[in-house]
């Protein structure tokens, strides 16, 4: 059950909310189910006017729900046969667009498969004509991209037997190419974890094409793998969604705007997505952006069209029984490395902290791969008034594409230094870094930087406490605090590390390579809360509680050790201990909880006492009120 002081927090909200509406319209979409949500959105994309000369990938899909709901079939025809005309009339433009090519490709066919009944034979032969200026046997780009292409040149090969492509490949030689290399996929995504799984932007990206197979393909197989890996994805997305947030480590995201994923989200696709299919507490959620480029409907539609696919009958059951707080862990497996994940699910929070590991065979040089490019270690998000301020992580200086020796600086929170760890537990996690000098053979990729949102931090106060100085934050909802022994100051504007409505915190010592930091949250419980909800003094408790229970300890060779170690006991009395180890090093118990080696997670894909799977199987297991349930995914 949801408890009284968050359903307060809500009321809160709502008002805020309401109030702001006076001066700016606020657009909703509603619904206590999947169906009515899905419905809620397509009714809001048929009330949008899409932009005109908007391309394939962010408007077709709002002249696809027409042609769908049969709401302004004449115009949706007439823009969709604008649009394919456009691309037949400059095809150099279309292979010089980069990710556009796989993105329209799978938007056409997805689009086409869905409404083509209701199409008039010239645009259904216009939508022909244009897929087969396209490549479909091409085995690079990222894995959403590719899998985009070639999906769609399966169902192509599929629905015209005549077709041929642009690389000449028949019907027959492109089901003959992609036919085992989609269902390998497909069946590793159910073992080993969609290796996007939780990537903000792009988990939805890969879920719109499994759809599109699970409802169009001609082959059994294929649909029925695809089938599994849609239900897999899906209750996969249980776990980190917290009431309307979404707290995970992401394998893909996009810089530090990409890491808002709160509860008033409107630029982070997986926040709407996971709605979709979860809803939360006060039925409703902010639509995105127009539709112009990313938007709320260009990706989502493709899940909320109701026909045969659809979420397994119980899991909006099982979230909505879910009380707080509780943990999982999780596993994403790659090709070669893995993510092993823990997060914390508090009633207003949610803290999520993760180890990136090579296989042993691959841990030479693993610091020069894509592993790092995107992800984050850290995140932190919390139910908040404010849409996009409501985030919190530790990030390093990275290069942006680590894969090929960049030596330009990744984007500000995008990517994550594979000399950064970070073990987490319960609700504090702690981390340690040492870059070596000759990472990228020059002087950048090193430093420390930390955002505090000026809005989504209510008050926040600096203490010094037993020799450390803490950033203590309250957001209205939770508090946490901060501190690391390193000498800092906060870059307010104009610096390297500039975010707009942020202090950054950055290190004084500018060429320093190694450190450490620790984080502690809590609810805004009966011990820290002010009788008249000031938030200094609850501040000021929460300070007077780290400095009676707290101890911070560094190892004694911490300036001298290529392994520099810290021991942080929280404010529950528990133990963390944290030794740094290259990413060249496996990992081998440089975590410690209360004199303990923790264990990575390797075993489970997820693993909560709500829901669990194991890695290499099939089988996921639902822990129900009514009790357990056991679904084969085959």
């Amino acid at each position: 059950m949801k408890t009284l002081s968050y359903h307060h927090f809500i009321f809160l909200l709502a008002g805020l909310l309401f109030a702001s509406a006076v001066n700016a319209q606020i657009a909703y979409m509603h619904g206590s189910t999947y169906e009515e949500r899905s419905h809620s959105l397509i009714d809001q994309m048929l009330q949008t006017q899409p932009v005109a000369n908007g391309n394939i990938k962010y408007v077709s899909p709002f002249y696809f729900a027409r042609l769908w709901r049969d709401y302004e079939k004449e115009k949706a025809i007439e823009k969709l046969t604008e649009m394919y005309q456009y691309q037949l009339e400059h095809v150099k433009a279309f292979y010089n667009s980069g990710s556009d090519m796989d993105f329209f490709a799978h938007a056409t066919m997805h689009g086409y498969m869905l409404t083509k009944e209701k199409m008039p034979d010239s645009l259904r032969e216009k939508i022909k004509a244009f897929m087969e200026i396209g490549k479909y046997t091409r085995d690079n780009g990222t894995l959403n991209m590719k899998l985009m292409h070639q999906t769609s040149g399966l169902l192509c090969a599929e629905e015209w037997p005549d077709f041929t492509d642009a690389d000449g490949k028949t019907s027959v030689q492109l089901k003959e190419f992609l036919h085992d290399r989609i269902v390998h996929t497909l069946k590793q995504f159910i073992t080993h974890n969609c290796p996007e799984a939780d990537a903000f932007t792009y988990l939805g990206t890969n879920l719109q094409y499994i759809r599109m197979l699970a409802e169009f393909s001609k082959n059994e197989e294929i649909r029925k793998s695809a089938l599994a890996a849609y239900h897999h994805i899906v209750a996969q997305l249980l776990l980190p969604w917290n009431q309307g947030l979404y707290c995970a480590n992401p394998p893909r995201c996009k810089g530090w705007k990409n890491l808002y994923t709160g509860n008033l989200s409107t630029g982070v696709q997986i926040v709407q997505l996971t709605w979709l299919f979860y809803g939360s507490p006060d039925e409703r959620i902010i639509l995105r952006e127009a539709a112009n480029r990313d938007n709320f409907g260009c990706f989502n539609f493709w899940l909320a069209y109701e026909r045969t696919v659809k979420p397994l009958p119980f899991l909006q059951a099982l979230n909505n029984s879910k009380s707080y707080p509780y943990d999982f862990k999780a596993l994403r497996i790659d090709s070669k490395h893995y993510y092993c994940r823990y997060t914390y699910q508090s009633p207003n929070y949610g803290l999520s902290t993760q180890t990136v590991e090579a296989f042993p065979d691959k841990l030479k040089d693993f610091q020069y791969t894509y592993a790092f490019k995107e992800t984050k270690n850290i995140h932190l998000v919390w139910q908040s008034d404010n849409s996009e301020a409501s985030v919190f992580s530790v990030c390093h200086d990275n290069p942006e594409r680590p894969q090929i020796y960049q030596t330009h600086s990744n984007k500000l929170g995008y990517g994550e230094n594979p000399y950064h760890r970070v073990f987490g537990y319960e609700k504090s996690a702690i981390g340690v870094y040492n870059v070596t000098e000759n990472y990228m053979n020059i002087p950048h990729f090193y430093q420390m930087y930390v955002p505090f949102s000026r809005k989504g931090i209510k008050k926040r106060m600096v203490k010094k406490i037993n020799g450390l100085q803490w950033i203590l934050c309250h957001t209205g909802s939770m508090m946490f605090a901060f501190a690391t022994p390193e000498e800092w100051a906060f870059e307010i504007s104009g610096g390297k590390y500039d975010i707009k409505a942020h202090d950054v915190l950055i290190l004084k010592d500018k060429k320093r390579r190694r450190g450490s930091w620790v984080l502690e949250t809590t609810e805004i419980t009966e011990q820290y809360k002010d009788a008249r909800r000031d938030m200094k003094a609850e501040l000021e408790n929460l300070a007077n509680d780290i400095r009676e229970k707290v101890k911070f300890n560094c190892s004694g060779d911490y300036e001298t050790s290529e392994t520099p170690g810290i021991s942080y006991t929280n404010l529950q009395g528990h133990t963390l201990e944290l030794t740094f180890f290259s990413p060249e090093t496996a990992y081998n118990g440089q975590y410690k909880l209360n004199g303990n080696p923790v264990k990575l997670n390797t075993e489970y894909i997820s693993q909560s006492k709500y829901m669990e799977q194991k890695a290499n199987s099939n089988v996921l297991l639902f822990h129900t009120p009514e009790g357990t349930k056991s679904w084969e995914l085959e």
